[in-house]
């Protein structure tokens, strides 16, 4: 008898986990993880940035679907003063992530992309390669 109980809150316990477990579904968690991990230091978790300093993620021109790929640029290679979309406007340089894969990079693409009130769908795979393959700010340089 004390084996049957055993077992049906085993199963309860298990159909409970599954079923809570179910309800959030994030097709962006890996890039919301590498974002949190690599990014969020200095653009902050919320994507707000530091003022002037640290450009905001919020409806970015860097983030919809033209620039995307670029993006991937500044995340592989870093950003060096001025703004390159605004170059009277001073920011903090920006470091270079080198040792993230273009998966990785891609994942990040694909959440902040897709968060902060952007736009720009997915990252496809095959341009993004090629785009790192060609960035213009792939030239070593001093930060």
């Amino acid at each position: 008898m004390r084996t049957f109980f055993a077992a049906i809150v085993v199963l309860l316990g298990s159909v409970y986990v599954s079923s809570t477990s179910c309800n959030y579904y994030n097709p962006h968690a890996q890039g919301e993880r590498l974002y949190l991990t690599h990014c969020a230091a200095c653009h902050m978790d919320d994507g707000k940035g530091l003022r002037d300093l640290i450009p905001s993620l919020h409806e970015s021109a860097f983030l919809t679907r033209e620039n995307i790929h670029f993006t991937g640029c500044l995340i592989r290679y870093g950003i060096k003063r001025p703004d390159p979309l605004d170059p009277s406007q001073e920011i903090f340089p920006m470091p270079p992530l080198p040792d993230l894969s273009e998966t990785e990079i891609s994942n990040i693409l694909n959440y902040i992309g897709n968060h902060f009130g952007n736009e720009a769908g997915y990252t496809n795979p095959v341009k993004l390669r090629e785009t790192l393959s060609d960035c213009p700010n792939r030239a070593p340089r001093q930060y």
